[in-house]
């Protein structure tokens, strides 16, 4: 009832049921002065996501993208077939979903897809969106398509030859193709490109969808001939993309390094994939802290935007998170979970329930409750002045904001006795 009787009240005042033994409450609000700027955070988790992403990307006030994705490719010798020497290898196709497009526009929906092949052994270990693999000029496989559906099945063509030394190794029980370790030293795996025109980033689903799949014909006894396939996938194999952005001819061209706090900016930024945060300093709580001793918080409240104007086709993070930070501008982790704020009424250094601020398309805002956190503040029961503007899809996606400087607020609605 007192949040409901507060919330009607936006100016100081008085509340009291007029008599001697009923102490008036004053409501007041109060806005926490906040400082921010813009950090490049340094290792962004791009292996074993589930996707690749390929692609280059201008004009969306980000900066220039471009991203290639690295897949292994699982032999899986347990199914191969007996071959004979009548056996006729046909085709081989590259089939593969698409579940992400960084632009949803009809307008850049052509991927010219290039596959080679890598150039070193390809390893599971842990990769991250700055790391790369050394590329060969031998073409793998190749195709142009016009991607419309996320619940297509998409196709390219492999090149015959390299498919043939892979056929006739099964065949011929060649040793390097009788084991996964014996072919990894053949075919360490793919670096996936797009070297078209269109302007996007395309997610390539990863593991057991992705198939390489070897058509060939069975001559029969009758003399008709049968139709046969073997079939590799991405199960099991390491995965991961590298995603670069120039931002030379934007406005945050002056972050030029990892893990440094640029607070001469004229906007904020927040984009997953590439690692760009803000960094907020809340410790203007501690002031509000000192000089309400006696204040009980009603709610307070955290607010983002609006957020600046995106091109067409182009869509902002849908949920956000506040990792918590320090002077080292690195994201916290806990037992693998990252630190954050939580959600209202669960234990504030708890670690599974982050706080989510939702997107609003309406008003173009992010905005949620912290509540708790203030409140545990003010008892000195936790404190912490820094956290990062974080993305909820970081690994998973390129999509980004902007913000105004002015942009960003933390009400808090609070009351007292007088």
């Amino acid at each position: 009832m007192g949040l409901a009787i507060f919330n009607s009240c936006e100016e100081k005042g008085d509340f009291g049921l007029g008599s001697d033994d009923v102490a008036p409450i004053e409501f007041d609000v109060e806005s926490i002065s906040l400082s921010s700027g813009i950090v490049w955070l340094d290792s962004i988790n791009s292996a074993n996501l589930g996707r690749v992403f390929v692609g280059e990307h201008s004009g969306s006030g980000f900066g220039d993208m471009t991203a290639k994705g690295y897949m292994g490719l699982d032999l899986n010798e347990a199914s191969h077939p007996t071959l004979t020497a009548d056996d006729i290898l046909d085709s081989v196709k590259i089939n593969f979903n698409i579940n992400f497009l960084y632009d949803t526009s009809s307008a850049n929906r052509s991927l010219s897809l290039r596959a080679y092949k890598i150039g070193e052994s390809f390893p599971s270990d842990r990769y991250i969106t700055r790391s790369e693999l050394i590329q060969t000029n031998e073409l793998i496989a190749s195709g142009d398509l016009s991607i419309e559906r996320f619940d297509s099945v998409y196709s390219v063509d492999v090149d015959l030859n390299w498919a043939q030394q892979v056929f006739d190794g099964i065949r011929d029980d060649n040793v390097t193709f009788d084991s996964q370790l014996g072919f990894n030293g053949f075919f360490p795996g793919f670096v996936f490109r797009h070297e078209g025109t269109s302007d996007n980033i395309f997610g390539i689903t990863t593991g057991a969808n992705f198939e390489v799949v070897f058509y060939y014909s069975v001559p029969l006894t009758d003399g008709n001939t049968a139709n046969r396939t073997i079939t590799m996938t991405g199960a099991g194999q390491p995965t991961f993309h590298h995603l670069t952005s120039d931002r030379s001819a934007t406005d945050f061209a002056v972050v030029q390094e990892t893990g440094i706090e640029y607070n001469q900016v004229s906007r904020l930024v927040v984009q997953a994939g590439v690692g760009l945060v803000t960094k907020l300093d809340i410790s203007d709580l501690e002031r509000f802290a000192n000089t309400n001793d006696n204040a009980i918080v009603n709610l307070a409240e955290v607010t983002f935007g609006p957020i600046g104007d995106l091109p067409q086709g182009l869509s902002p993070p849908s949920t956000l998170l506040l990792l918590l930070t320090d002077e080292r501008n690195t994201v916290i982790s806990d037992g693998g979970a990252l630190r954050a704020i939580q959600e209202d009424g669960v234990n504030v250094i708890s670690q599974g329930f982050p706080l989510q601020l939702r997107y609003n398309e309406t008003d173009r805002t992010y905005t949620s409750s912290i509540t708790s956190y203030v409140r545990s503040y003010l008892n000195n029961t936790f404190r912490r002045n820094e956290v990062f503007i974080y993305p909820s899809n970081m690994n998973l996606s390129a999509n980004g904001l902007t913000i105004g400087l002015d942009d960003l607020q933390i009400k808090i609605f609070y009351s007292r006795l007088r």
